[in-house]
Formats: C-alpha cells, sequence, structure tokens
C-alpha cells in the first residue's frame, strides 16, 4: 500500500480497520498513525463508520485521529449518484450472497465505502483505496467498484496487507 497511501491518496477506511488497531494506548494503533502522519496522508472516516464505532463505544478512536489531523470525517455518498449507486446495490448483493445472510442485514457501511469510491473515482485523478479487515467486503468492494462507468480502479486492502509479524508490527506492502 505505501505506493498507494499518499499525501493525495483518498483512502477510505472501514469500522474493523479502528478496531482491529485497538485504541490510542495501543500499539498497533500509534503504527498505523505513525504510517499516515510519515506519508502526510489522511484516512478518510465515514459518518457510517463513525456511528458503527460509536454503538461499540470505540467512537474514541476516530475522534483521537481527526484531533490528531491524520484522519477526516466524510458525508455518505449521493443518494443521486447513479453509479455510486449502482456499485453500493451490487455489494450489498454480493455480500448477501456470499454469507448467506439477507440483504438488509449487510453492513451499510461496506456498502457506502463502495459509493463514495465511486464518487471519489469521479470527482478525482487521485488514487482512491479502501481499507477493510473484512475479505468478503474487500472483493465485493473491487468486484462493485470494478462495474462503475467511472475511469480508474479502487485499490482495496485488508487488515492483513497492513498489519504483519502475528499482527504486533504495521506493515505495508
Amino acid at each position: 500500500m505505501s505506493e498507494y497511501l499518499r499525501p493525495e491518496t483518498v483512502a477510505l477506511v472501514d469500522t474493523n480497520l479502528f478496531v482491529a488497531v485497538g485504541g490510542p494506548d495501543n500499539d498497533k494503533y500509534r503504527a498505523l498513525r505513525e504510517y499516515v502522519e510519515n506519508r502526510d496522508a489522511s484516512l478518510k472516516v465515514p459518518r457510517r463508520v463513525e456511528r458503527e464505532l460509536t454503538t461499540m463505544h470505540y467512537a474514541d478512536r476516530v475522534q483521537r485521529a481527526v484531533d490528531e489531523g491524520w484522519a477526516e470525517r466524510i458525508d455518505p455518498p449521493s443518494p443521486t449518484d447513479p453509479g455510486a449507486v449502482s456499485a453500493m446495490d451490487f455489494v450489498r448483493r454480493e455480500i448477501a450472497r456470499r454469507t448467506g445472510e439477507d440483504e438488509h442485514e449487510v453492513e451499510k457501511a461496506d456498502t457506502a465505502l463502495a459509493g463514495l469510491a465511486v464518487e471519489y473515482l469521479k470527482r478525482t485523478d487521485d488514487p482512491v483505496a479502501v481499507v477493510t479487515d473484512d475479505r468478503v467486503s474487500a472483493r465485493a468492494i473491487e468486484a462493485g467498484t470494478a462495474r462503475s462507468d467511472c475511469e480508474g480502479s479502487v485499490s482495496v486492502f485488508t487488515r492483513e496487507d497492513l498489519i504483519g509479524g502475528g499482527g504486533d508490527d504495521l506493515r505495508i506492502i
């Protein structure tokens, strides 16, 4: 990911990244912060992700990252952008198909990430990346955004792509 996480990278993060790295006193959290700051980058946290973290009592992790300047909150995708809506619908159906879940039970943040990625691809020439800890979501987001009618592609990474060595060290590959 080091080649993608530059100051201009639109790095959208899923709920489970902030769950996986722990709180501000955790080594993984500090390593992620240092990596992002050293590259003068910023993680984009959809408000839907922050709401999910609030229900788990982990919203302080995002607030701290925002306060420290290495993350920012962003609004959800536009319900009027047909490419974003199409990607979101595809991701919801694909996750439901792969997991056996009812479509209405699929996490909303997963679908929102696909919609946001498509919107950013249409608005900018900057690289777009999604970071999630969910392999099924990662595959669905890759497929959903690839089907969109926009130029460019979205790089999707799982936490395993970021954290190596048993999860104690942050390793960007």
